[in-house]
């Protein structure tokens, strides 16, 4: 992938007079770029490459910096708005790293899956690289060094022998034994990884002397290529020696169904996924990463723009919580404020939902234009979710009633046999002759099952809990089927503690994305509702 050159800084917000931006330009990566004073909230520098060119991949070496976002734009822009997202904030050291000040020159390799397509898609002749550290304030921060690359010419042939040593930088690759694998390059692995079908080669022969971070997740990126690319499907033909398969086709070019023709005029109307948030400008509030980068990255993947802060043209806020600042803000401004479901379902679903229902101060009632944009699927959904609440209600109530009679059959049958043996006691000899009572022939009932509202979960208990509560933590968990572990694995979804928000909690966070912290008032509400609630109103924060 040849490597595209920078040809001068426009501008710098701050810089070191021992480090400057203009080292940056060099590609020896001992000259950084690093902030004039320590403690800086946020620095950032615009770079100007000698032409037009699409990015296709970022080598970035960091110098003390938390996170780093990379912008795109052109010649002709002014504000910060006309700026394209084309590297979403990204992680470089985690806040115990940031604090001990260890591990301050990792070096990331950004491949075309980690960048924004809509934006990786066309040229730009101008970058812009943000960095911060609010972890921080005794260190001057910035950048080692970056390098952009173009993507790769079709024509140019792959090499056949590979270098015995490849150096970037500072940093090198070395190649213990030439003979035992193919050659390592920067940024080969990411361009390989999308062109083979099969796992590459393992590289047991190299020894790679940098810090990569696991790659960012791409599980949406992976099925939409699935579905784009793969094969047309089949069609079954009738035998053509047949005549009844003659007839058939026949008939069905000549009348063809008025329900294929309306699902065809569908798919026809159909938006493009790209463009199912074109117009919309969000802004997002009292979200954190890495959650608040997938949000964020989920958006733009459908059209939408993105601004840090509420601007004249921003149309909705994508809030957390209500009565922010922000939320204040923009609430007195007339703008629209829905939660972050209205992303993850459009992006579920692949269509534009009406914002409607995920307004913050609650959702609006429906018109019947709305009611009529409702396709027969979600009809459908509702009509078979409308039963089955139905079903699970009149078995409950059923089985409830069952157990009332059981339980008041067993009390009267103690009273019987209490009886029985109080006589006894009076008369030894005036008791039943008979060897089983009515009571002791009657078959007994099979307990009702206990509903599985944590089916799935796994849990840990952090922490101390109060007197018995660890106890009734443990069986309600157990009774609604979900799963505790002993040790904090990869299963753990969800951490159950009463002592608050934990410094152990943000490195948790950076080895297990998948973590939620909840208070035990979430498994008592569950309990005393006996359905499932969402565990976002009982979220440990800081």
């Amino acid at each position: 992938m040849p490597e595209i050159k920078l040809k001068h800084v426009v501008s710098c917000s701050t810089e070191d007079t021992a480090h400057k931006a203009d080292n940056l330009l060099s590609s020896d990566t001992y000259r950084k770029w690093k902030a004039a004073r320590p403690g800086e909230k946020q620095t950032s520098v615009i770079l100007q490459f000698e032409k037009e060119e699409q990015v296709h991949s970022i080598d970035i070496g960091n110098e003390g910096s938390a996170f780093i976002e990379v912008l795109v734009g052109n010649s002709s822009a002014i504000r910060d708005q006309d700026y394209e997202v084309l590297l979403v904030m990204s992680s470089f050291m985690s806040p115990t790293e940031s604090r001990n000040g260890t591990n301050m020159n990792r070096v990331r390799f950004f491949g075309p899956n980690q960048l924004q397509k809509s934006t990786a898609q066309e040229k730009w002749d101008r970058v812009k690289i943000v960095c911060s550290q609010p972890y921080n304030k005794n260190i001057a921060y910035g950048v080692a060094f970056v390098k952009f690359h173009s993507p790769p010419d079709k024509n140019d042939p792959s090499p056949t022998t590979s270098p015995k040593l490849t150096k970037l930088g500072q940093f090198r690759v070395k190649d213990d034994c030439p003979s035992s694998g193919p050659s390592l390059k920067p940024g080969s692995l990411f361009f390989s990884r999308d062109n083979a079908s099969k796992p590459s080669a393992s590289l047991k022969g190299k020894s790679v002397y940098l810090t990569l971070l696991p790659q960012a997740k791409r599980k949406f990126e992976f099925s939409k290529e699935q579905t784009v690319g793969g094969p047309p499907p089949s069609k079954k033909m009738s035998p053509a020696g047949s005549p009844e398969g003659k007839k058939k086709e026949s008939q069905s070019k000549s009348k063809p169904e008025p329900k294929q023709q309306k699902a065809k005029s569908k798919v026809a109307q159909q938006i493009p996924f790209k463009q199912i948030m074109e117009g919309v400008v969000f802004v997002l509030s009292g979200f954190q990463n890495p959650f608040r980068g997938e949000l964020r990255e989920k958006a733009l993947d459908m059209g939408a723009k993105y601004r840090p802060d509420w601007t004249p043209d921003s149309t909705h806020l994508i809030c957390a919580f209500a009565n922010t600042p922000k939320y204040s803000q923009v609430k007195s401004a007339g703008g629209i404020i829905v939660r972050k479901e209205w992303i993850i379902d459009c992006h579920k679903k692949r269509q534009k939902i009406s914002y409607k229902q995920y307004l913050m101060d609650g959702a609006e009632s429906t018109s019947e234009s709305d009611m009529d944009d409702e396709s027969e699927e979600e009809i459908k959904t509702k009509v078979l979710f409308f039963f089955f609440v139905l079903f699970c209600f009149v078995y409950i109530k059923r089985n409830f009633f069952t157990l009332v009679k059981r339980v008041e059959k067993e009390s009267r049958q103690k009273k019987t046999t209490a009886e029985v043996k109080l006589d006894k006691e009076e008369d030894p000899y005036g008791g039943s002759t008979d060897e089983n009572t009515d009571a002791e022939a009657e078959e007994d009932h099979p307990i009702p099952e206990l509903p599985d509202f944590l089916s799935g979960k796994y849990f840990f208990l952090y922490g101390k809990f109060p007197n018995n509560e660890r106890r009734l933590l443990l069986r309600y968990i157990v009774a609604f089927n979900g799963a505790i572990e002993d040790y904090m694995t990869e299963k753990v979804q969800f951490v159950v503690t009463s002592e608050g928000w934990q410094d152990s909690f943000e490195d948790a966070l950076m080895e297990n994305g998948n973590l939620n912290f909840v208070k035990p008032a979430w498994i008592y509400a569950i309990n005393e509702r006996q359905k499932m609630l969402p565990y976002q109103p009982y979220s440990v924060v800081p």
